[in-house]
């Protein structure tokens, strides 16, 4: 028994040393292991890639895909894409409209074309001063466009650019950042600082109402607008400025206050407004330097008093309904737009499709009120183009229901319609065109190249629905220079239409 238990604890011990041996040998072979490239598809990555993973397990979601470049290359075409015409469709079009004397009726379209000092002169005796381009531009708005003379507005927009800052506040009433500037001379000019890179796309899960506002939206569709012949749009150029020198030393003391300096150094402000005035998305210089656009303001409307009216085709600005009345009946202009007064006679209609079509190009989604001038007394007003901020949002997708005004009407002004189809059927594109014009500001490039073939694609789809609204209505009933509803009277229809407010005063 006792030999036993001997060579059970002589076992035992041969065991225990056997295993200490084992442990205390080099451990060569574990590290070869580890060393050695893993053969797994997951485990094919780099070593930035396996050192930036989750110790716990847990994958990364992928990164966004980098934008198309701005830059792209020095040498490289920004129009090395196809904007061929569908001739199928330009044979279509032709034919359509091949009784339709286009110039004949452009001469219709505005019967009495005055500017604002020439009308004051001979109506009122007054002499409206020309001291500066902003008085000059003033002077000149007319009755049909709100500038005919180049020479002048490019001095504006000279004066825009260069002209010493004064004073810098902020501006009331914006749901975003906007300042006014004004200027050594007393005038002013509304201001938006850059927030985004030319390339940035809006999100596509944010709405249209709580997209960004982009600077160079505000600059590329004065040119558009120019370039189309609307010349409704209000002047805007690009300016780069000096944040210490130009907005901080000039800026009102609540200003002022919202400035500061980012842990990189930059120097930053927040301001004042409804939205994305914090912290997290303050806007900074580069290290003090911030691009903008520079809009000149309208004249006081104490002087030159305006109209502001609610579009029939505003949006919901509503999470929960997302769709108006108008995106889902085809029938609403015929019932809810033609027999309204505002639009039953004369160009109101027109300028509205004008609108849209202009919207639709930019791809802009927000537009809910639109302004004129209320001051030729008998000749008729036209709709100004104003607020473009959230426009070239998207380079990849077309909001088509932006067009259903024209598309829905079927009225088009024979001018635009003129326009439309020159740059639709000739080897000289509306992109390229546009991009000459935006190259003379002073902040060019004023686009992301991605947005050109955006606008050609977007100008096909147009020439389509014209060629719709030809299959089913007579071109003479297309083309037209002023529209009239024979079932409404004539009376009173360049009437202001209440408010909001006006509204839920009288509820």
């Amino acid at each position: 028994m006792r030999c036993n238990i001997r060579k059970l604890f002589t076992l035992a011990f041969f065991v225990f040393a056997t295993t200490l041996v084992i442990l205390s040998l080099p451990k060569d072979n574990f590290g070869r292991e580890w060393e050695q490239t893993p053969q797994s598809r997951e485990a094919k990555t780099s070593e930035n890639e396996r050192i930036s993973q989750n110790p716990h397990g847990q994958q990364q979601l992928p990164k966004q895909p980098i934008p198309p470049s701005l830059d792209r290359s020095a040498f490289k075409d920004p129009f090395d894409f196809e904007v061929a015409s569908n001739r199928i469709l330009l044979k279509q079009l032709y034919s359509l409209t091949k009784n339709q004397d286009l110039d004949a009726k452009l001469k219709n379209e505005c019967r009495q074309n005055v500017t604002l000092s020439d009308f004051w002169q001979s109506t009122e005796k007054r002499t409206v001063p020309e001291n500066d381009s902003w008085e000059k531009f003033y002077s000149n708005i007319g009755s049909c466009s709100m500038y005919s003379d180049d020479q002048v507005i490019d001095k504006l927009l000279e004066d825009l650019n260069k002209m010493p800052i004064k004073h810098v506040h902020i501006m009331d009433g914006g749901t975003q950042v906007k300042f006014v500037f004004t200027f050594e001379n007393e005038k002013q000019a509304v201001f938006k600082p850059m927030r985004f890179g030319r390339d940035y796309e809006s999100d596509p899960n944010h709405f249209y109402f709580s997209d960004f506002e982009r600077h160079q939206a505000e600059i590329a569709t004065f040119h558009l607008d120019r370039v189309l012949g609307f010349r409704r749009a209000v002047p805007t150029v690009g300016r780069i400025l000096n944040m210490t020198t130009e907005l901080f030393d000039k800026a009102e003391k609540k200003l002022k206050k919202t400035f500061f300096y980012s842990p990189a150094k930059n120097f930053c402000f927040v301001s004042r407004c409804d939205y994305y005035c914090d912290t997290t998305h303050a806007i900074c210089g580069y290290p003090d330097l911030k691009e903008g656009s520079v809009q000149v303001f309208l004249p006081d409307e104490s002087a030159v008093p305006r109209k502001h009216n609610r579009s029939p085709y505003r949006r919901t600005y509503s999470k929960k309904n997302q769709l108006a009345e108008w995106q889902t009946d085809m029938n609403y202009c015929k019932e809810k737009v033609k027999t309204k007064k505002l639009y039953s006679h004369g160009r109101r209609l027109l300028d509205l499709v004008d609108l849209h079509i202009l919207d639709y190009l930019i791809g802009n989604q927000d537009r809910h009120h639109f302004e004129s001038f209320d001051v030729f007394t008998s000749l008729p007003s036209y709709a100004i183009h104003l607020d473009h901020g959230r426009a070239f949002g998207r380079s990849d997708w077309d909001d088509d229901d932006i067009l259903l005004p024209l598309r829905q009407c079927c009225v088009i002004r024979p001018s635009t319609y003129k326009t439309l189809i020159q740059f639709y059927s000739n080897p000289k594109s509306l992109s390229k065109t546009l991009h000459e014009s935006m190259s003379k500001d002073p902040a060019h490039p004023i686009l992301a190249y991605k947005h050109y073939p955006a606008i050609e694609r977007r100008l096909g789809k147009l020439m389509s629905y014209l060629a719709d609204c030809f299959e089913k209505t007579p071109a003479d009933q297309v083309l037209i220079t002023e529209y009239h509803n024979p079932d409404i009277p004539e009376d009173n229809q360049d009437e202001e239409e209440p408010s909001e407010e006006q509204e839920k005063k009288k509820a």
